[in-house]
């Protein structure tokens, strides 16, 4: 599965969020998508990874830190390709989660066998 796939997946499974695809080739670090549910709006970054190792740059670490600092809700939403786990972090987690890999503690842990909708949680943070 791509980050394409997994965008598709979210879209498909959470059909009252708004979701809009960020295409910036000019701003190094902004997240993928924006979403908005309950007049309630955050960003997400997604990654899919075969093991445990989740490739953060240095302007994805540092945008979701500095949004972080100014009271901006962002996430990053990691799907693991070999058991199809998926795991949200706050974006404020990012440095760490850049060192730590998927081993990192997350505010959710989605199981393969339940509902993708309980990454509704997000927008509750």
């Amino acid at each position: 599965m791509s980050e394409s796939k997994f965008y598709q997946q979210l879209k498909k499974s959470l059909p009252h969020v708004y979701f809009e695809r960020i295409e910036n080739r000019i701003g190094q670090g902004t997240a993928d998508i924006t979403a908005i549910y309950n007049k309630k709006e955050i960003w997400i970054e997604l990654k899919f990874i075969k093991l445990n190792k989740i490739n953060l740059s240095p302007f994805q670490i540092s945008w979701h830190l500095k949004r972080y600092s100014l009271g901006i809700r962002t996430f990053i939403l990691v799907k693991r390709g070999k058991d199809s786990l998926i795991k949200a972090y706050e974006g404020k987690k990012a440095l760490k989660l850049a060192k730590n890999g998927f081993s990192e503690p997350c505010f959710l842990v989605h199981e393969p066998r339940t509902d993708i909708k309980k990454l509704l949680k997000m927008f509750e943070i």
